[in-house]
């Protein structure tokens, strides 16, 4: 897939302005671990002046795609598309990541576990893989109290498996065609862009389109973009707007389309667990700075900086203070 990016990948000028989000941590100490030395490799893999082995997979795979790099990008590089690309030419895998292929493979959820599924209307909510584990009764509560007769989807998108570059049969695609859903809705952003041909609606989106009201408290909330549903999907507004309706919000001092990934991407985390933790301190510094609440719009990033803050996913959010 590297020939698709071969001007994309001669076009970096090396300057260096995609480390600039890099300098707060610590595990960054090479090349290969900065966007450019990426581009660098991916290169050298598809020129064929460097050879596949352990090291080059571990630095392709060493990148939560978030995009946030491009953003200091002079040159427009779509950095994140040619890592993702380099990952597909890619003939070895690193051993977590075969496990969660494994899992997907037969169990159709990244974490081996069972999936919960349930019969309903022409509404779906797709659960997921880390829905399902972190808040499937928050999301049953929040469909029973807006009285929506809802079809559980269940299982995993398959898009984590898609970004350590591996292509696989998505099943409930099928499913959700003989079902006739007329509207899927999503928690999890990842499951938005595997399902992007069905014209997916965030439940942030789906709650503010109902006639619902908030109970209101005094607690201070920071909403963290998710690089995913932010850069990718270009979904800011509507999770700020709900948590406004509930109590005060601030932000940190990156948000929007500048935010800072969280590490909680489950195929990064579980590949790389010391920068994943380090990535995630860093939000939860500045949130305990500011004596807030983060809010989280992705189950990935819930379940991952609930371990190092306080901090809600806005499922939980919402389910709690439905009026």
């Amino acid at each position: 897939m590297l020939e698709k990016y071969q001007n994309e990948m001669l076009s970096c000028t090396a300057c260096a302005f995609c480390k600039k989000s890099y300098y707060e941590y610590k595990f960054a100490t090479k090349e290969s671990d900065y966007p450019k030395g990426k581009i660098m490799i991916a290169y050298g893999l598809f020129s064929n002046e460097i050879e596949e082995n352990f090291e080059t997979v571990k630095s392709l795979q060493k990148c939560t795609l978030c995009r946030r790099c491009e953003k200091d990008c002079p040159s427009l590089i779509k950095i994140s598309d040619v890592i993702k690309a380099g990952r597909f030419d890619l003939k070895q895998m690193l051993p977590e990541h075969e496990k969660l292929l494994q899992n997907f493979e037969e169990k159709n959820n990244i974490f081996g576990e069972k999936n919960f599924e349930k019969d309903g209307g022409k509404i779906a909510f797709f659960m997921g893989c880390i829905v399902n584990r972190e808040m499937k009764d928050a999301v049953l509560s929040l469909f029973d109290k807006i009285g929506v007769d809802v079809t559980i989807f269940g299982g995993c998108c398959g898009y984590p498996i898609e970004k350590i570059g591996k292509n696989v049969e998505i099943k409930i695609k099928d499913k959700m065609e003989k079902k006739n859903i007329e509207k899927i809705i999503f928690s999890c952003p990842n499951g938005m862009l595997a399902f992007r041909e069905y014209k997916p609606i965030h439940i942030s989106q789906f709650v503010l389109s109902l006639d619902v009201n908030f109970k209101k408290n005094d607690k201070k909330y920071i909403y963290h973009d998710s690089s995913f549903l932010g850069r990718y999907m270009e979904i800011y507004e509507e999770p700020r707007e709900i948590i406004k309706r509930i109590g005060s919000l601030t932000e940190f001092k990156e948000n929007r389309e500048m935010a800072r990934q969280c590490g909680g991407e489950i195929e990064f985390k579980s590949a790389f667990p010391v920068e994943a933790e380090e990535i995630a301190k860093y939000l939860a510094k500045e949130s305990k700075e500011k004596n807030a609440i983060i809010v989280t719009s992705s189950p990935h990033c819930y379940s991952h900086l609930k371990e190092y803050a306080d901090t809600v996913d806005l499922v939980h959010l919402i389910e709690e203070n439905l009026i």
